[in-house]
């Protein structure tokens, strides 16, 4: 599963929002998007971020560290540069590959 959090992709009133409600926005997103793939046991999900200011993989990070069964890292740069984070869920009967 990919999620695309840029802002112009969750929203079309983006130009409207201040920097806080954006990353609220991305972060709100990614915590139901993980969410969903624990309830439906898939086991994989894509992250993609961007690159900027790296504000919001840091915050995406913080997210991340707080599920116990959650193993992240960079996602594969030939085709996400350095924009995303490939995230592995930890669940019964699923293991790493």
């Amino acid at each position: 599963m990919e999620v695309d959090l840029h802002v112009e992709k969750l929203t079309n009133k983006h130009k409207s929002l201040s920097n806080y409600e954006i990353l609220e926005l991305q972060l709100t997103t990614a915590k139901r998007r993980l969410e969903f793939a624990f309830a439906k046991r898939i086991p994989r999900i894509v992250f993609i971020h961007g690159v900027g200011q790296g504000v919001l993989r840091v915050e995406l990070e913080f997210l991340l560290n707080k599920y116990e069964d959650v193993r992240y890292s960079d996602a594969d740069y030939a085709k996400y540069g350095m924009g995303a984070l490939e995230v592995n869920i930890l669940q019964k009967g699923f293991t790493l590959l």
